[in-house]
């Protein structure tokens, strides 16, 4: 057991849920009363994501929309379905030290550009099978302005 501290981990930012068609997805959830807040195209022609509130946690639809890239793969293999749970931190760069200090395997080695304003990292290992992301919110998401 490692004497470092523990990850400050806020809470859960988002569930990634990887779909074919978020528009028709978006529209499923909104049979349950949740709506879509804001669409965001990231990696310009990448993805179509949906940010969707439940309470202080959001959904993120992510569509992928060409047959390239590590998202459109997952779709491939694994088909649709939660992809990822993203965690909220204060300090993104220093969690990645510490997790690195640990042991912990890191798909990325440094934050890098999410969407709706955020720095995000992966972690290499899923857990269970569902990929962990952690985040840093850079500020309130574009749409709360």
């Amino acid at each position: 057991m490692s004497d470092a501290p523990p990850l400050a981990v806020r809470g859960v930012h988002h569930v990634g849920v990887l779909v074919r068609d978020a528009r028709a997805a978006a529209a499923r959830l909104a049979a349950l009363g949740l709506q879509v807040r804001a669409w965001e195209e990231y990696g310009p022609g990448e993805l179509r994501i949906a940010f969707i509130p439940v309470g202080e946690t959001l959904i993120e639809l992510i569509e992928p929309l060409t047959e390239q890239g590590w998202n459109a793969e997952w779709l491939r293999t694994h088909g649709e379905g939660v992809q990822h749970v993203a965690l909220a931190v204060d300090d993104l760069a220093a969690a990645l030290a510490a997790l690195r200090a640990r042991g912990v395997a890191l798909a990325d080695e440094a934050p890098r550009r999410g969407a709706g304003n955020t720095l995000i990292a992966f972690l290499r290992d899923p857990a269970g099978g569902v990929l962990v992301e952690l985040t840093q919110p850079l500020g309130p998401p574009p749409w709360a302005a």
